[in-house]
């Protein structure tokens, strides 16, 4: 956005072609902001009662509108906020999946208002949780409400699974679908914990990256040693380290790990037209990473390289004295933090096992080296584009933004999609409120009112007309 710009009032945007419209209004930025000030930070112990204080909220705003049941169902840890409303029997059901927790909001100084007292400001509304995903939950809600009332008789069956582990890496949520399979059954999900590209610009994300996490560790001698009485006769671990990291890639970006690639889904033609469609400005991008020169895999754009093609990070390095001042010793071991991105049709189970393996075949003799799980492994996901409701949500959101949305893909990680997938055996679309600029995760996060009522507009329009659409299902991929 661009500084000082206010976005347009909702209310002056053209109204959907189907004849109706949201009837929102301020009431929806109101619970918007009434959610926000619940400070459910699902990763934190003393917040554990916001986080069911957040639930039981949900499930009273629920209670509001014409579903036939709403519920508040345990996991493991914390509950799923569930509703449904299944008055077309024989037809299609769309799950709107979405989360209620919220990431820790500090450090608190960075904030300019506090996290869970939202303001707005220039049409945007500041608050821990309002782009991700109270906002895009509640506009969900709204588009579903709509929906409802201007078609009392609708054409497809509804389902609401709203959790509250997200934050966490969902640890409940794959037993809690095992349990209730039947129950949540569905053709289609539509993930609210999606986003737009920016405030007037869309975007349908067809695909995420998996990724997977392991530590190297390099043992030596079996205390640290002085580096005068010993140094020369031992491999230093550090040394050692450094060499094995550097072998996992070749000079010009490639990764050299025997096998990494195997398999590795290529993008169509279509896929990177499509991607090519999106702007990108190098002198920019550089400018904001702060880097001199863009580095990776030859044959590749940076955006493609960051989402559609595998990385390999070296995400921490320790070892022996960092302390002020030296200390002359050859330290007993040193280890390193990996994660990896990765794409369809890479297994983040076998991933570390070929890292594994090329660390040990090239391990210097002189030292000890193991590889442990770092505690990350999800899957990739990709939603077909030919599916039949890939062209429906399109369309929608040409007609609500105005323009015709990116199709794009998220270097980033979203599990739950291929849990959807592998249990309930339905595909995942992603809609939402937040925009790529909506500082998710950081101090001073926000989303635009206006994103709000365009993606509560959204929801009811797509949900208007995927009855037939979802009649006769189509690939996944």
């Amino acid at each position: 956005m661009t500084p000082g710009r206010r976005p347009l009032p909702i209310e002056g945007m053209n109204p959907p072609a189907d004849g109706w419209s949201l009837g929102a209004g301020p009431q929806l930025i109101e619970d918007l902001m009434a959610f926000v000030r619940i400070p459910s930070q699902s990763a934190t112990p003393d917040r554990q009662p916001d986080v069911l204080r957040a639930a039981a909220w949900l499930a009273d705003r629920l209670r509001r509108r014409p579903f036939d049941h709403v519920a508040l169902m345990p996991t493991a840890r914390h509950p799923v906020v569930y509703a449904d409303c299944l008055r077309a029997p024989g037809r299609p059901t769309v799950l709107i999946y979405g989360h209620y927790d919220v990431q820790p909001p500090e450090p608190l100084a960075l904030w300019q208002s506090p996290p869970f007292e939202p303001a707005i400001r220039d049409g945007k509304l500041f608050g821990r949780g309002a782009a991700d995903d109270k906002g895009g939950v509640l506009a969900a809600i709204a588009g579903a409400e709509a929906y409802l009332a201007a078609h009392p008789q609708p054409d497809l069956n509804l389902r609401f699974c709203f959790e509250g582990e997200e934050e966490i890496g969902s640890p409940s949520i794959r037993a809690f679908l095992q349990a209730h399979r039947d129950q949540l059954a569905c053709d289609l999900v539509v993930s609210a914990d999606g986003a737009q590209w920016s405030e007037r610009q869309p975007e349908l994300i067809l695909g995420l990256r998996g990724g997977c996490a392991l530590e190297i560790h390099v043992e030596g001698p079996r205390t640290d040693l002085h580096s005068g009485t010993y140094g020369g006769s031992i491999l230093n671990p550090i040394e050692a380290l450094a060499r094995l990291l550097a072998s996992l890639r070749h000079p010009d970006g490639r990764i050299a790990v025997e096998g990494f690639y195997d398999g590795v889904a290529e993008a169509s033609a279509f896929d990177r037209a499509e991607i090519a469609r999106v702007p990108f400005d190098e002198a920019a991008y550089r400018a904001e990473t702060g880097v001199p020169a863009l580095h990776g895999e030859p044959g590749f754009s940076p955006v493609e390289r960051c989402w559609i093609r595998p990385t390999l990070e070296i995400n921490g390095i320790w070892g022996g004295h960092t302390g002020g001042g030296p200390k002359t010793i050859i330290p007993a071991s040193a280890h390193a933090k990996l994660t990896c991105r990765l794409v369809p049709d890479q297994d983040p189970v076998r991933i570390p096992e070929l890292i594994e393996r090329h660390l040990l075949r090239h391990a210097p003799a002189g030292v000890r080296v193991s590889v442990t799980p770092g505690g990350f492994a999800a899957k990739p996901y990709r939603l077909a584009a030919d599916h039949p409701a890939v062209a429906v949500a399109a369309g929608v959101l040409r007609e609500v933004f105005g323009v015709a949305p990116y199709l794009t893909r998220s270097g980033g990680s979203v599990p739950i999609l291929m849990t959807f997938l592998e249990v309930l055996q339905a595909p995942s679309l992603m809609y939402g409120a937040a925009t790529e600029d909506s500082q998710l995760h950081a101090p001073n996060e926000f989303v635009y009112e206006s994103c709000v009522h365009r993606t509560a507009q959204c929801f009811a329009l797509l949900l208007a007309r995927l009855g037939g659409t979802l009649a006769a299902p189509g690939p996944v991929a």
